[in-house]
């Protein structure tokens, strides 16, 4: 209480109490520090509300700091405001606790004074950090403990049982990001170096990590034998090894038990046990298995490859209809069904709802899943605050899933023109997925957002030198070359993308307004026709009509378009803020109402 001088924080540490005694001055000095960070600089709302809190706590009214209080003094609402029907102080104390992990995970990371929010409550708690604590962070500053899982090599000599080694290598993954100070690297990047015999010294260099986790596992009916092993890639040792000889139904087991030695090895201490898994919930062997084959197929991102996804995932509802992972794995599939094309995109997208929020229901707590929510509310939904929300809670669960702060970041933010933000959050994300075409791909879309086409065209001919078939990188140059007004170096990109992709209406798309704006309208023309023919027995997003259309000078049939995609709701307007495609129709009055339509007038912003 400040009349006496101090602040008295109490911290439980086991079964002892350590009393620290901690001057309002010290508080208001460490406040200040982190409101002047960049962390909350663009946050002004944020920032009011922990000023707030602070200074009732210091002043000794920490018990009035109730929800109808802060949405009275902070939000200015109403003095009639019930906190039942509007749950901004909730919403917002949860974004807050995420920017103070933020700050203490990062440029705070030495700060001797903490300021946090207990969960469950709205009044703030002051302590001091431990030099343990400290040590942690400057450990995972200097890479200590970053960790590569590479894929697990599959022993079984059997045909089709790849996926088994392959979603352990996942699973393992995903149970790892739980765990706080290790940094893992995501799957897509580590699986770059399946079957591939690297040396330690190469993988360090190339995921910049201090530590390696390989293993094999062989299947023999219904048992696994599973060998890990932990390497420090500096030293160049073994710091942990283990062999399990399990039952099949004891995989899920197995992976927390490894996730624990992980910690036990690196003398990682938590002041609570951390949950390795997102639910308790026992799941079926049969069911986890076709899960696993769904995730497979699903990386082949072709038709075929989709559609078994879908079945595996259906079977893995059949064999477990209290699944969430089943369902979650479901609504992602018929996600990429519309995302590249291989289904009418407004109806896969209404079926990939259903299944997440049935995830959800399920298991509250999927990371994964409420990823997955945050990405089909905004792409389909355009329900911009809800869809915050979903990615907000689940990089709180899950603050190491790459995939949510690249969905956050470009699909998101983006959209909305929070370039800071969502660069923030690419940035982390390819931290996190350093191999990544995808995650890549990203940091180069944002520079063709900000219309800074050179540095765009920098970004993407790394990719290319990194992966040359990632044919993303041909077609996203050319686009950023149709807006230099380099047309010829456009066309030539694009037909590259497409004798790499096959025929993907949006790469048609661009081709044709490239050939428009070029002068060459007969070739626009042909293109306008390929896109009728596709059309007719797939399905072909409204934006790709209109761009055509929009290269050829011909606004009111461009404008047409684009209404019919609104209407439909496809994935593909929400870009129609921000992208440059769109500058010629900028203030015209159809087109000002379609982005209201959108929801981007309403869109909440910090």
């Amino acid at each position: 209480m400040e009349a006496g001088g101090y602040v008295t924080h109490l911290v439980r540490m086991g079964r002892s109490e350590l009393s620290f005694e901690i001057t309002p001055a010290a508080v208001r000095d460490q406040l200040s520090k982190i409101i002047a960070s960049d962390v909350f600089s663009d946050s002004p709302r944020m920032a009011r509300f922990l000023r707030f809190t602070v200074e009732e706590a210091l002043r000794g009214n920490a018990a009035q700091l109730k929800e109808t209080v802060i949405g009275t003094q902070v939000f200015d609402r109403a003095s009639s405001y019930d906190p039942r029907l509007d749950p901004i102080v909730r919403v917002e104390a949860r974004r807050l606790r995420a920017k103070l992990q933020t700050y203490y995970e990062g440029i705070g990371k030495q700060d001797s004074l903490v300021l946090e929010f207990p969960k469950g409550g709205y009044a703030p708690v002051f302590r001091r950090r431990t030099g343990a604590e400290r040590d942690i962070g400057e450990n995972a500053e200097n890479g200590n403990t970053t960790i590569a899982v590479l894929p697990f090599a599959n022993l079984d000599p059997g045909a089709g049982t790849e996926f088994l080694s392959d979603g352990l290598t996942e699973d393992l993954i995903n149970a790892l990001t739980r765990v706080p100070q290790l940094q893992i690297v995501a799957w897509n990047s580590v699986a770059q170096l399946k079957g591939q015999d690297d040396e330690l010294e190469a993988i360090r260099q190339r995921l910049s990590v201090a530590y390696v986790i390989r293993g094999s596992i062989r299947q023999s009916k219904d048992r696994v034998r599973i060998c890990a092993y932990l390497i420090d890639t500096v030293k160049r040792h073994y710091v942990w090894s283990e062999v399990y000889n399990r039952t099949l139904h004891d995989i899920f087991k197995i992976q927390e038990e490894i996730a624990a030695s992980i910690q036990n090895a690196l003398q990682l201490k938590f002041a609570q046990a951390v949950s390795l898994r997102a639910s308790g919930r026992p799941q079926d062997v049969q069911s986890y298995q076709l899960c696993l084959k769904g995730r497979f197929h699903a990386r082949e991102r072709t038709a075929e490859g989709l559609q078994r996804s879908l079945v595996c995932f259906e079977q893995a509802i059949a064999a477990d209809p209290e699944s969430s992972a089943a369902h979650a794995g479901l609504a992602d599939a018929h996600t990429l069904l519309a995302e590249y094309g291989f289904a009418d995109g407004p109806t896969s997208m209404e079926k990939a709802k259903a299944a997440v929020q049935r995830a959800l229901e399920l298991d509250p707590t999927s990371a994964e899943a409420l990823a997955s929510f945050g990405f089909i509310l905004t792409i389909h939904n355009w329900a911009w605050e809800e869809a915050r929300d979903a990615f907000e809670r689940s990089l709180e669960l899950n603050p190491g899933y790459a995939s949510a702060y690249h969905w956050y970041g470009i699909d998101h933010l983006a959209m909305l023109g929070r370039f800071d933000e969502a660069e923030r959050k690419q940035e982390i994300a390819i931290k996190l997925d350093p191999l990544s075409p995808i995650m890549m791909e990203g940091r180069g879309y944002l520079r063709l957002l900000l219309r800074e086409y050179d540095e765009a065209i920098r970004v993407y001919s790394g990719t290319v030198a990194s992966d040359p078939s990632f044919y993303k990188s041909y077609t996203s140059m050319g686009r950023i070359y149709v807006q230099k007004g380099m047309y010829a170096k456009a066309v030539e990109l694009l037909h590259k993308g497409l004798t790499m992709a096959g025929e993907v209406p949006s790469i048609f798309g661009a081709l044709g307004q490239a050939y428009g704006l070029s002068g060459q309208r007969s070739e626009a023309n042909r293109i306008l026709t390929r896109l009728t023919e596709m059309a007719e027995s797939r399905a072909v997003p409204c934006t790709c009509f209109a761009l055509v259309h929009l290269g050829l000078g011909e606004m009111d049939a461009a404008l047409t378009w684009l209404e019919r995609g609104v209407q439909r709701h496809e994935a593909s307007v929400i870009t129609l803020k921000v992208h440059p495609a769109y500058d010629s129709l900028r203030g015209e009055p159809r087109f000002e109402a379609l982005l209201t339509a959108i929801g981007f007038d309403r869109a909440i912003l910090p």
